[in-house]
């Protein structure tokens, strides 16, 4: 099918010829332009002067000779008339919110010719307004009077927020006013002013004088009341011609052109336009047309992107490449242009050209994260009393692995970087950070927006020297950035300087907090354009850059509910019956927009393929697919061709993994065996029986989970730190008598006990043994409930005999066991505590986790990694207790593993004694395993041999677990392809 455009260009040049040259043609946006000249110049056929070619707005600019006006000037300078008005103290950072949705709300009634006076009235008295209501439909009446009846003089006295508003309100019309004068003085207008200035100066003076011979409206919709009046006044004078993009009937018998069913609402402003604006000439009759349309549901947003892809290759047919007018009768549409980048990355070699309409988002690039962490570590920062201020190790370690900062200061960087992991320093002296000019400039406190205006430019400066160079020599090539990141920063550059000189020309006073969300919502309106031939490949596109143009292939992408159509409406400070009673628009208003775009979209297309996600995130997509496809199925009886993509899955389960003990492996392993060598712990053996995979992994292959900054004690680290203090508390009464009298001593001197623990800390968690600090927030509640561990373990020594004799803690023991074949394996153990009670020497082990079940059936079940509940904190004491044994350091007396369940140690039952397996009707103290080498050796020896065979059996691989509870918190399931519990 012809396009609409082409219609046009062929219908306006066989019927002026050249003369079209005289004319102005007024499009939806300037790309529609281009598509026109295209048209008209192969209809011509020979070389043409072009006629004008306009949007709208640019037509109103020409008319009114105003400059459109900065917006955020326009801000500042509503804060001062909004000061001067109200006589109120707010200051801006209250302000800039609602102060931005009233510059929308007075665009919106300039553009829609609404008479503010009127609007912003207080109307509490209904009598005496309804005269001025004359002009309005009786249903806008009924709208106005439903809001105002809610203030009613009875009923606001009582309410606060009603009288705050009307304390506003009564106020706006000057406000408006103020503005209005302010910026015409300055010969500037907001786009609603510019449109109003022009309509009310053409029916004051009757005439519109324009160099133009015709006006020719082509494809516009949704007019507001100011382009309606522009459109009558031209039309009275004879100079204006209208052209409606109303797509075309489809082809099903009885067909109906959907753009134009009133049933319809993508025809709720078009079909009162054609009646009121008809055209001139007579356009020839279009053919039927019925597109192919594809519907495809996938489970995420980038999927979509990834398809686009395939979709491009199936249109290519097998060919290399896509011809130039077969890629340009092809676009993508991105409801969601956060899918630019993604889709760009999916276009296949097939597509010889692209052409982007969207340009690509400031607030999107390198340099633009850069300074967002930037903004964050100066949000964050603190200046302790009497030390230097300190930045939080989060937006430092941001800042530190940028790829700039990389560049800049490699070395610094990697060694800061490597002093904030291995010290464990969650906030940094900013003293400690200023290794190179440029991290000097980046890491200092900033009091104000004044001063953050200047910090930030001159860290865009210190950015490899790339400004102000530029201005010198704009040709210079790139240092240290590629051309288009140079591109990046040169903008954010001028846009950052631009706000800068707005700011300080208002003369406002505001907080950082307010100067970083003024920044963010100015790069958010920035895009840098993508160079290239428009007219020329693959269009990608948003929805409203698609206005009056056809292609022959539509891939829309995004077809959500929520996204096409986009959801909501833009905050208002009038409310939602006031806007319907003066005819501003609503989300009505909005609705009607999006459908026609749509519909008029597809009506000439040969084949359209939907894309939508499938996934619900409860929030910005709701798997919904958009209102349009039910409307299509249901009312139109279309039915889309739905899809299901596949992809090339191998296999939903992650293969078994196995490592063989061969090379370097089979090297390592038997490295353990030598004398001298490195020795296996208990806790590595617990390891192995878990998990053969993982034990070879993290102790044979010597792999590491990557150090991180904790700000909290975690599980493990919790235990060293009890341990630390419990050894400290004992480290006096080595081989010594402890008595009751001593212990009490000790747990009536609670201040020393805080400072062992305070230590312990500076030791264990910041890694400084001098950094001994006062402990805040969840450290200092960690520490409060270790030292209450910490008393109530001495609480339970008391309660031992008079006395006891502590023997040692943290004892380093080794030892080598035979395996079957008659070598040795090297082992070592750290046994928390050895004591002396009664007749026994009990090998105490302190466990911070949850209590196991403390009797052992048999030595074997141990070793038994198929069961669930292995006591893996038995066998490990029980190893400690044959270590002693093996290298005689048992001072003759019967050993007594035991374990102190610190969790447990507040019930009064409390008992950390191990018992063998408990028969029926026999009691406990026969069962006490108080004589480990009497009563369990010959089989614990038995089993340990076992599984130290099997782990040094070149046959067996190292295979992972078959129990993948186990692999919750391990540090390589995500190596192992277990990242999630199957």
């Amino acid at each position: 099918m012809s396009p609409f455009l082409q219609q046009i260009a062929d219908l306006f040049y066989s019927t002026y010829g050249a003369h079209v040259q005289r004319m102005a043609f007024v499009f939806p946006n300037r790309r529609a332009g281009l598509f026109f000249r295209k048209y008209l110049s192969h209809a011509a056929g020979r070389p043409l002067f072009s006629p004008a070619i306009l949007t709208i707005n640019g037509l109103f600019e020409q008319l009114s000779g105003m400059q459109p006006a900065d917006h955020l000037q326009m801000l500042f300078r509503l804060y001062h008339i909004y000061i001067r008005r109200s006589a109120s103290a707010e200051s801006f950072d209250d302000f800039v919110h609602w102060g931005e949705m009233l510059l929308g709300d007075f665009d919106d009634v300039d553009k829609y010719l609404i008479d503010a006076r009127q609007l912003f009235t207080n109307a509490t008295h209904l009598h005496e307004f309804d005269k001025d209501l004359s002009y309005l439909k009786p249903e806008q009446v009924e709208a106005i009077r439903a809001f105002w009846s809610a203030f009613r003089p009875d009923t606001e006295a009582d309410d606060r927020n009603r009288r705050s508003f009307l304390g506003v309100w009564d106020i706006l019309h000057d406000i408006y006013r103020d503005l209005r004068e302010a910026l015409a003085a300055e010969g500037r207008g907001y786009e609603g002013m510019i449109a109003r200035d022009v309509v009310e100066r053409i029916r004051r003076d009757e005439a519109c004088h324009l160099p133009y011979s015709r006006v020719v409206f082509v494809g516009l919709n949704a007019l507001t009341r100011a382009e309606e009046a522009l459109m009558e006044e031209l039309q009275k004078q004879g100079t204006a011609d209208f052209y409606w993009d109303c797509g075309t009937m489809n082809a099903a018998e009885g067909g109906v052109n959907r753009v134009m069913d009133k049933d319809n609402k993508a025809s709720y402003f078009i079909r009162d336009y054609i009646r009121r604006f008809p055209s001139m000439l007579t356009l020839p009759p279009e053919e039927p047309n019925e597109p192919e349309i594809t519907l495809m549901g996938l489970p995420s947003r980038i999927g979509q992107a990834k398809q686009v892809h395939e979709l491009l290759q199936q249109m290519a047919d097998g060919r290399l490449q896509m011809d130039d007018e077969e890629a340009l009768r092809t676009a993508v549409v991105l409801p969601d242009e956060q899918l630019l980048i993604p889709v760009l990355n999916a276009i296949p070699h097939t597509v010889p050209h692209i052409n982007i309409t969207l340009g690509y988002p400031l607030a999107g690039t390198p340099v633009a994260t850069l300074m967002a962490d930037i903004l964050a570590l100066q949000k964050n920062i603190r200046t302790p009393l009497g030390r230097p201020a300190e930045c939080y190790h989060r937006e430092v370690t941001a800042i530190l692995n940028h790829r700039y900062i990389r560049r800049a200061a490699a070395d610094a960087a990697a060694a800061i970087l490597r002093d904030i992991t291995a010290r464990n320093r969650i906030y940094i002296p900013t003293t400690d950070l200023a290794r190179t000019p440029l991290l000097t400039l980046i890491f200092r406190p900033i009091a104000s927006a004044e001063a953050l205006s200047v910090y930030l430019i001159d860290i865009l400066k210190g950015l490899n020297g790339l400004f102000p160079d530029r201005d010198e020599a704009p040709d210079a090539p790139p240092v240290g950035m590629d051309a288009l990141e140079r591109e990046f920063t040169y903008t954010y550059y001028t846009t950052l300087t631009r706000m800068n000189g707005l700011i300080a020309e208002s003369g406002i006073a505001m907080s950082i907090d307010t100067y970083t969300r003024l920044l963010t919502r100015l790069l958010e309106t920035v895009s840098i354009p993508f160079r290239g031939e428009p007219l020329s490949g693959l269009q990608i596109m948003g929805v409203l850059e698609t206005r009056v143009l056809d292609f022959d292939r539509l891939i829309i992408l995004s077809m959500n509910e929520g996204l096409f159509p986009a959801r909501g409406a833009a905050p208002s400070f009038i409310p939602y019956n006031l806007r319907r009673g003066f005819g501003l628009p609503t989300f009505e208003h909005r609705d009607s927009v999006w459908a026609y775009h749509f519909y008029r979209m597809i009506a000439r297309a040969r084949r359209v393929i939907l894309l939508y996600d499938t996934r619900t995130d409860g929030f910005r997509t709701t798997g919904e697919v958009s209102r349009f496809v039910h409307q299509l199925r249901y009312h139109y009886e279309v039915k889309p061709h739905e899809l299901t993509p596949t992809f090339a899955i191998a296999s939903s389960r992650a293969p078994m993994l196995r490592i063989e003990k061969t090379g370097e492996v089979l090297s390592s392993l038997e490295a353990f065996l030598g004398e001298g060598g490195p020795a296996l712990s208990a806790s590595t053996i617990n390891n192995y029986i878990d998990c053969p995979l993982r034990f070879c992994l993290s102790t044979v292959m010597g792999l590491q989970e990557e150090e991180e900054v904790t700000e909290s004690v975690e599980h493990r680290l919790f235990g060293s730190i009890l341990h630390r203090v419990m050894e400290d508390i004992y480290h006096p009464m080595h081989d010594a008598t402890v008595t009751k009298a001593w212990l009490g001593s000790v747990i009536a001197d609670r201040h020393a006990v805080k400072q062992k623990i305070a230590q312990a800390f500076a030791e264990l968690f910041f890694h400084d043994k001098e950094d001994v600090r006062p402990l805040t927030g969840q450290n200092l509640l960690t520490a409060e409930m270790i030292e209450k561990y910490v008393i109530q373990i001495l609480r339970y020594d008391q309660r031992m005999a008079p006395s006891f004799i502590y023997v040692d803690s943290e004892l380093q023991i080794t030892s080598a066991f035979p395996l079957s074949d008659g070598r040795r394996v090297n082992l070592k153990g750290y046994i928390d505590r050895i004591d002396e009670v009664g007749n026994a020497l009990r090998v105490v082990d302190y466990k911070t986790g949850k209590k196991m079940d403390m009797n052992c059936k048999a030595p074997a079940t141990l070793f038994d990694s198929a069961n669930a509940k292995r006591q893996s904190a038995i066998m490990q004491v029980f190893t400690y207790a044959w270590m002693l044994h093996t290298e005689g350091r048992t001072r003759s007396l019967p050993l007594r593993p035991s374990i102190y369940y610190v969790r447990n140690l507040f019930a009064p039952d409390f008992d950390p004694s191990i018992y063998a397996a408990k028969p029926r009707g026999k009691k406990d103290d026969d069962l006490l395993i108080d004589d480990f080498v009497g009563q369990q050796l010959p089989a614990f020896e038995s089993a340990l041999r076992t599984t130290l065979d099997a782990l040094f059996d070149p046959r067996q691989p190292f295979v992972q677990t078959d129990r993948t509870d186990l692999c919750d918190y391990c540090a390589f399931r995500a190596l192992c392809g277990r990242n999630k519990r199957e």
